[in-house]
């Protein structure tokens, strides 16, 4: 996926931010449980939790809630790929 993710951060710098963060060298961050690697955290240009729309991917998301139901994250386990990845952007900001 890191070759795709580059790609996508160079091809899409002046719309999102995209970072990844290496477990095998730095610890786990706290409230960020990763069950799997790859695993995604998607959040829209506010710092809100992506909430997918109609994206034909929604099912592979996780909304992850605080103990009093309000959507904290948004979770994605497994590879994305850059059409992929172009489609959640696409989704985020629909009806901007």
């Amino acid at each position: 996926m890191a070759p795709e993710l580059v790609q996508f951060h160079y091809e899409y710098n002046d719309r999102m931010i995209v970072r990844a963060y290496n477990l095998s060298k730095y610890p786990p961050i706290d409230g960020f449980e990763v069950t799997a690697i790859p695993t995604q955290f998607i959040f829209d240009a506010t710092g809100a939790p992506f909430r997918p729309k109609e994206l034909a991917l929604g099912s592979s998301f996780e909304l992850i809630g605080d103990a009093q139901g309000n959507h904290m994250l948004t979770r994605h386990v497994g590879v994305l790929t850059f059409g992929e990845m172009a489609k959640i952007y696409e989704d985020m900001t629909s009806g901007q």
